[in-house]
């Protein structure tokens, strides 16, 4: 069965009896006037995007804010101990 027919014949079998409106519609995002933070990155801000298991980076799914290298002169100093 191709996708299309089945995700049709999945609707038809499981939707509401007077079908879908727009209330029955899943919020994908957060709007941002309710979230204290948009996570995004800010101007003049250094933010860690790659790091170890663990580390709180952009690449480990850690927000903009969980990112932020507070002191970037001490990351800097310990990066340069491994090069």
């Amino acid at each position: 069965m191709k996708l299309g027919k089945l995700i049709k014949k999945l609707n038809k079998e499981n939707s509401p009896p007077d079908g879908w409106s727009a209330a029955d519609a899943i919020q994908e995002t957060v709007p941002h006037n309710d979230v204290k933070e948009a996570n995004k990155p800010e101007g003049g801000k250094v933010y860690a995007l790659t790091g170890s298991r663990g580390s709180r980076c952009i690449a480990n799914g850690n927000t903009w804010a969980e990112s932020e290298v507070k002191d970037p002169a001490a990351a800097d100093a310990e990066e340069a101990q491994w090069d």
